[in-house]
């Protein structure tokens, strides 16, 4: 994403008026107000909002600044939406009544009202920002909310006191009452809205980042994800502080990824293999992996192989539109893989069931079999996104493609089902803390790799048996390499 700030680190004053060096975290007094729209009809050139953001990774949003207001827009397909963003407190619209017509939603900016969360995935960018407490409603099932301040302290006492509304889940009319009983609420829609043109709504398509437009565009779909945080901090004025977060976030994956490459690089051993699916109770049969995805993404960072069916190979079981695969499909497809990721809860439960079947697979057989529940059941699909950086991470250490370091990376999404227990996200301790995604910062290895054939390599353990960590363990020891660890 690119990002400009003021050239200058002064206010810059033209008459009565002062250019400010940042974006305003208030709305304007009347008489800074006043100023500004005599600058404005003294032909002086204005400027607001000298912190900008735009898209570098996604597709599916932009931003237009324009002095006293901006434009957020939401280019996906299916939803096709524009916002007028205006600086609070201004003493004129940019706009008259007439030309506010061309816009989905019109909001002040920083916005300070309530907000209403339409999907899990939206929780983190809001606590990220600082606006934890400005959630007043939340138009998805409550036991699905797994931030732990959330879920602990603000949804339980915020439903006694009345200061929080539980909505039913997919029902755009609730949402609409909601609105018409609180006007001043914003609304955030996810990629799949039924009704992305509703008013006070603005549709966050983070989840909605095609994997194939990605690859076709030449980015990385879970930075595309990640970067959605920017607009989102558009709405308040934060586009300094988002952009800044989500730079040292990216630059985390991607050093992460580099030294991936690089191990993998003097690595005597061949490419992991890796299974990524579930059994579906629901469906009776075995859920198989597509290409292109997030998680094929994760692989390739990780110089792994992901296991994909051919064509016409997806499975014999039609349910619902989907293919599923039989148990003999299954064994035929992932028997051989060195690591199987399984992204459902239900391992255990299929293990008690299955388990004569499922020993014929080398990754039980090895105990590397590996679901997302380090963090709870929930936590996966509200946070993942906001911690892809941990995520990928996670994925190279189970393939055997990360740098040993002290203290070691401890696993913080990905779960061995044979020697871990679930986890959770903890317990909520100040709720007025802003949060703070887990992270391990990265030391580029650029130094520490030795290419010459003859000499030993840097090597993490393996997933298998096969470990070769005498000669790398030592030469790691040697090397400075200072990770800090935040929880």
């Amino acid at each position: 994403m690119k990002f400009f700030l003021a050239a200058s680190l002064l206010p810059t004053a033209i008459g009565a008026y002062v250019a400010p060096t940042t974006n305003y975290d208030r709305c304007l007094t009347p008489s800074e107000a006043d100023d500004i729209a005599t600058a404005i009809s003294n032909g002086i050139e204005v400027d607001l909002f000298p912190d900008k953001v735009s898209p570098d990774q996604s597709s599916y949003w932009d931003m237009e600044y324009h002095g006293t207001y901006k434009i957020l827009k939401n280019t996906q397909d299916t939803i096709s939406t524009s916002y007028l963003l205006y600086q609070c407190g201004l003493s004129t619209m940019p706009f008259d009544e007439t030309e506010l017509a061309q816009f989905d939603s019109v909001f002040p900016v920083p916005y300070e009202g309530g907000i209403v969360v339409t999907a899990t995935t939206q929780i983190p960018n809001v606590e990220i920002l600082g606006r934890r407490e400005k959630i007043s409603a939340f138009a998805i099932t409550e036991n699905l909310v797994s931030s732990p301040c959330l879920s602990q302290v603000l949804i339980p006492e915020g439903k006694e006191n009345g200061s929080v509304t539980i909505l039913p889940l997919y029902n755009d009319t609730a949402v609409e009452d909601y609105l018409a009983a609180n006007p001043d609420s914003l609304i955030l829609g996810g990629s799949w809205d039924s009704a992305p043109k509703m008013k006070n709504k603005v549709v966050i398509s983070d989840i909605g980042e095609s994997p194939q437009k990605a690859i076709d565009d030449g980015v990385d779909v879970n930075e595309a994800q990640a970067e959605w945080l920017e607009p989102v901090g558009s709405l308040f004025n934060q586009e300094k502080f988002a952009h800044t977060y989500n730079l040292e976030r990216k630059q985390r994956y991607e050093c992460h990824t580099d030294n991936a490459a690089q191990l993998a690089a003097v690595a005597d051993d061949a490419r992991p293999k890796v299974l990524w699916g579930y059994f579906s109770d629901y469906s009776s049969g075995f859920d198989a992996p597509a290409s292109p995805n997030y998680y094929v993404t994760y692989a390739e960072h990780c110089q792994a192989d992901l296991l994909i069916p051919e064509e016409g190979k997806e499975g014999s079981i039609d349910s619902w539109g989907y293919k599923y695969m039989t148990d003999e499909e299954w064994l035929e497809f992932g028997r051989d893989a060195d690591v199987w990721i399984y992204p459902s809860d239900n391992f255990n439960k299929l293990l008690s069931q299955k388990n004569e079947y499922l020993q014929q697979f080398k990754a039980v057989q090895n105990e590397q079999v590996y679901d997302y529940q380090m963090s709870g059941g929930e936590g996966w699909f509200e946070k993942r996104l906001a911690e892809y950086d941990i995520v990928l991470l996670d994925m190279c250490q189970v393939v055997g493609r990360n740098l040993e370091t002290f203290p070691p990376h401890q696993r913080m999404w990905l779960r061995n089902v044979f020697t871990e227990s679930p986890r959770t996200l903890g317990v909520c301790t100040d709720v007025d803390e802003l949060f703070e995604p887990r992270h391990m910062e990265c030391v580029r290895n650029d130094e520490a790799v030795n290419t010459d054939s003859d000499a030993p390599g840097i090597l993490s353990e393996q997933p298998s048996s096969a470990n070769q960590v005498g000669l790398a363990q030592a030469f790691l020891a040697s090397m400075v390499l200072m990770w800090t660890v935040r929880a």
